[in-house]
Parts: structure tokens; sequence; C-alpha cells
């Protein structure tokens, strides 16, 4: 290319126009010769190495002053811990197996920006999904191999005494906290090491130690624990994906945010922390500032609650309170901290845990009915919320707008819940209608007059509540007479029905393996169904003592509650379900 420049050597500017006090005045100047143009060539120099091997190249890092150790820190420094050149030991366990799901993790937050779901990883890039699994392979490995060399769990002696006023995610983080305490250059390389992992990574969740199980104790009623129980009704609750254990729980006078890891590792044997004499594991610690996003002094740890139950005193800790009325349904985010609430005004409101303000404000405009359900959408790019007007509004989640980009008018009298069938663009209604169309699979791509795909005839009196199981590519829906719909979306046709309750279903949720769905009514049982095929499902166990009807909180904003409000079964094989009763409870379904 040819680049044409003045001559800096000139005696005067160049020819150009000044304003002066609104006046136009015209600068002459000299004209150009070809004496005064410079040709400039541009060549290429190839890069003396590439990008792999730069990256692979050792790189001087200068730890003179990376970890300058306080004055009164410095007696932690001297040749107790572990033996940094000993990978056998307990720190290095740890790890590598948080250095595998480093990996894990970042690779995943790079599928999540750029679109791309797990389940379709294996057949957009096959490789990239052959990684995956090893290095899931790698992880279930490294667990096995620190139970087996590790039974008792972490050494007592592994760290310094914590930083006091400190949690223990921030007191891991700390450079002087570490198992690598002396004064080698070996040491300081592992040490470097662990703070990358304690700062990127939750390393306080496999910092537990495992206790004697207590012999003696009576199992109660099905394995059941009250993790939460307020003076309302329970309207909703949703789940922290990433730390299942942390929850929002809303009634219909307030939001509150708690943590029931303590009631959850009851549930798998493991004792909490103990209040003897003489206790010397200081790492057994229920932390409420782990995974907070943004630090607030309003989102502090408060004092634990604990509540008297019939199987025993639980514990469960207060995060945040806020004073929010009208909320009859929640759903959280899929891999961020956030939430939504659906209210009795016909406002959804989004906000993230441990931020104590709502973070934006949606509705429908005209005239709003009450919201019946929320719902995020495969990969949390969407979501969207069904009212009792009959309509559906669908928001970007990464969008500002607050003005919804798809509106469905899906049944003249109500729509009470909606699922996502795989994509964010096709979704499923259910609802009451006055020509018994209650179940209606919507194609948001095609033209407003032809999005309705397919409508079903079912449910007599209406249709309460759906789900949808991606692996079997059908879509489940209960009435309120108590039946239950089974529709291959596939082949766009009823499978079969059957008679669930004798009430009207509330609430449904599937397992994470989709082997099993449960089903909750307004009588306030829950039941366990199994996938039976064209022959019917099969009823597998019930739950009498679930949440019963109560008449207390008929008179509240928004209605009464009933029975079962909503079911859950988080990762970790915990069926947790809530109700009128004003209790949130959980179950350990392998102990059933």
């Amino acid at each position: 290319t040819t680049v044409q420049s003045v001559d800096t050597n000139s005696p005067r500017p160049p020819k150009k126009r000044v304003s002066m006090m609104g006046e136009r005045i015209r600068v002459k100047g000299p004209r150009l010769s070809q004496e005064n143009v410079v040709t400039v060539r541009e060549t290429f120099l190839p890069p003396s190495m590439s990008l792999v091997e730069f990256f692979k190249k050792d790189q001087h890092v200068d730890t003179s002053n990376m970890f300058e150790v306080d004055s009164d820190c410095e007696e932690t420094l001297d040749d107790d811990g572990d033996d940094p050149e000993d990978f056998s030991c307990y720190s290095w366990f740890l790890m590598r197996l948080m250095s595998v799901l480093y990996v894990q993790d970042k690779i995943l937050s790079f599928l999540t920006d750029i679109g791309i779901s797990s389940s379709d990883l294996a057949g957009m890039s096959p490789l990239l999904a052959s990684s995956m699994k090893t290095l899931d392979g790698w992880a279930e490995n490294l667990l096995e191999q620190l139970e087996e060399s590790f039974p008792e769990g972490c050494p007592p002696d592994l760290l310094p005494p914590l930083t006091p006023g400190y949690s223990l995610q921030q007191s891991l983080a700390d450079p002087n906290c570490s198992p690598f305490r002396q004064h080698t250059q070996t040491s300081l390389q592992a040490r470097v090491l662990w703070h990358k992992l304690a700062t990127e990574t939750p390393i306080s969740d496999h910092l537990q130690t495992k206790e004697p199980e207590v012999m003696g104790e009576e199992p109660s009623s099905h394995g059941v624990r009250t993790a939460f129980r307020g003076t309302d009704g329970v309207s909703s609750f949703s789940c922290y994906q990433n730390r299942v254990s942390m929850m929002v729980v809303t009634t219909l006078r307030e939001i509150l945010e708690i943590d029931v890891k303590t009631c959850m590792d009851r549930d798998r044997g493991v004792k909490e922390e103990g209040n003897e004499e003489g206790s010397s594991a200081p790492f057994v610690i229920i932390s409420n500032e782990d995974n907070k996003p943004r630090k607030n002094p309003l989102t502090l740890e408060q004092p634990s609650g604990s509540m008297n139950t019939d199987s025993g005193v639980e514990v469960f800790n207060q995060i945040l309170k806020r004073q929010e009325s009208g909320v009859r349904c929640s759903t959280s985010h899929s891999d961020l901290p956030l939430y939504l609430t659906g209210n009795t005004d016909g406002y959804v409101k989004l906000w993230e845990f441990g931020y104590p303000h709502h973070l934006a404000k949606y509705g429908l405009s005209g005239t709003r009915g009450r919201v019946t359900s929320v719902r995020f959408g495969p990969l949390g790019a969407k979501f969207g919320l069904a009212d009792t007007n009959g309509a559906i509004g669908l928001w970007h989640t990464t969008v500002s707008s607050l003005t919804p980009y798809c509106v469905l008018n899906c049944h003249d009298r109500a729509t009470r819940d909606f699922s996502f069938l795989g994509s964010a663009s096709v979704l499923a209604s259910v609802g009451s209608s006055s020509n018994n169309r209650n179940v209606v699979i919507w194609d948001t791509l095609l033209p407003p007059s032809e999005c309705a795909v397919k409508k079903f005839q079912a449910h007599e009196m209406g249709a309460m509540v759906c789900s949808y199981s991606p692996k079997r590519q059908v879509l489940i829906s209960a009435g309120s007479k108590g039946d239950v719909c089974i529709f291959d979306v596939r082949q766009r046709k009823l499978q079969h029905m059957f008679t669930a309750h004798d009430s009207a279903i509330r609430s449904m949720c599937l397992s994470p393996d989709e082997e099993l769905y449960f089903t909750g009514s307004s009588e306030g049982d829950i039941k366990s169904w199994s996938f039976g095929g064209a022959g019917g499902d099969q009823h597998s166990f019930s739950f009498s003592d679930g949440h019963k009807s109560t008449k207390l909180f008929s008179n509240l904003p928004g209605g009464s509650l009933k029975g079962v409000m909503k079911l859950h079964v988080d990762s970790t094989n915990h069926l947790v379900s809530c109700g009128a009763d004003g209790e949130v409870k959980i179950r350990l379904l392998s102990n059933i």
C-alpha cells in the first residue's frame, strides 16, 4: 500500500479553513508538489514464535514481593505443615482435584457465553465433548483417591489459625493461610498455586471432616427434615444452582435468603459443628459469603436461626430478608446467582443473591393479571411470565429493555404454567380455555397467526402445572381434578392419561436423571411416579405428611395457599417442597 504524507520540513502549514468569532477565514498555503510526497511501503515481518510456543515457554515471575509475610503471622511460616515435595499429601490431592474443577468451570462458562448447551456439545464439537468426559473421569478418580487415602477427611492441622472476623473462603484466599509453611522456594511456588485455586474455586467445600456416625438414632419418617418454618404460608422457593444449599424462600409478605447446608449435611450423615469444648476442627464452618457476587453491609452474615420440629432442632442461616408482599412464584437462573419473583400486581422482579434491591422490574402493558408462573429458558438467556389474563410474555435476560419481545395470548380464561421445550423459542402453555384446549404448544419464530403449533383438548376443569423431559421428549401436564396427561412432543399426540390425586395438582417436578417425576396436590400429599411408556406410569411411593392445607392464610393478598405449592429435586438428590403450612421440607431420596 502507498501512503501519502506531507513533508514536515515545509515552511508553511497546508491550506485550511479556520472559524474565528463566527467568521470563516481562509488560510492560504503552498500547493503540494511531487517533491513533498513521500512513498511508504509496508512489509510483512513473520512472528518469531507461535502463540502456543509463547505460552508453553517458561515465563519469569518475580515472586520476591508476591507473598510478603506480616510480622504478626511470621510464626505461621515454620517447618510445620505439609511438605511441598510430598505429592501424596492431602494438600496436593486437593489441589489436583481443584485444578480439574477449575478447568471444567472455565470451559462451561465459555460455552454459556457463546450460547452452547452442554447437551448439544457432542454434536457441535465432539473433540471438546470428549475432553469434558475425560475431565469428569479425572475428577471422579481424584475424589475416590482422596476418600481412600484420607478416610478421616481433612487433617485438623492442615491450616494455621484462621483470620479472625473472616469466613473460611476469605481466610483461605489470604496468602499467609496455606498448608505449605516452610521457608523454601518450593514451598513458595506451592503457596502461589494454593492461593490461585483458593481464590478462583470454592475450595472450602472440600474441607469437610468426617465425624463418626451416631448409632441408635431413629430416622424420622421418610427422612424428612424441616429446613424452614415461618409464621406465614410459603408460596414458593428457589435454589441457587451452583450452591444448592442456598435458597430463597418467598411468602405473601416477605422474601428470605437462607442457607440450609447444615440440614443437608445431616441427611448425608455428617454432623454439624459441635459446640463441645475442645473442638479442634476450626474449618467446619457454614459460611454465607463464599459465593456472594457483591459485597454490601446489608448482606453480612447474621446469627443463625433455629426451630423445634418433630424431627429435632434444625438450624438455618438467614442471609437476607426483604419486605415484599404478594409474591406467588419464583425461579432461579441455571448458572448465574439470579432469580425471579412473580407478584400479584402483575410484575416480575429480577433479584441477585446477596443484593438487597431488585435489579429490574418487568410487566406486560395494559391490564395486568396476577402472575402465576415465571421460568428461565434452557440457557438462561430468556425468561417469561404467565398471568391470569391468559397471556405469556418473553424477555431477553441480557437486554436492558423492559418491553417483552414476544407476547402470546394463550388461553382466554387463565394461563397457569408454561415450560420451554428444549429451546427458548418453543414452549408449551397450560391453563383454562373455553374450548377446553387447555394444553398448547407454541413456536415463537413463526408468525403470530401460525405460532400455535398444536392444541390439545385435555383436563376438563383446566390444567394447573406442566414439566418437560428432554431425555424422553415428553410433556407432562396435571389438572385441577388430579389427572395427569403425558404428551409425545415429537409426534404431537397424547400418549396416555391417568388420575394421580383426588384433588387439584398444584406442583410438579422431575428428578435429575428424568426417571421419576413428583406431583403435589392441594390436600398436601406428595406422590412419586416412574415412566411406564404406553402401558401407563407406575406409582412408586407417596408422602402423606407433605404440606397440609390450611385456611389461616386465606385472607392474605393474592388468595389462599393450598397444599403443596412447589416441588424441586436438586443435583444432590434432595426433594425440596414447600406449602401452605409455612414450612420448607427436605427429603434425601436415597434414604427412602
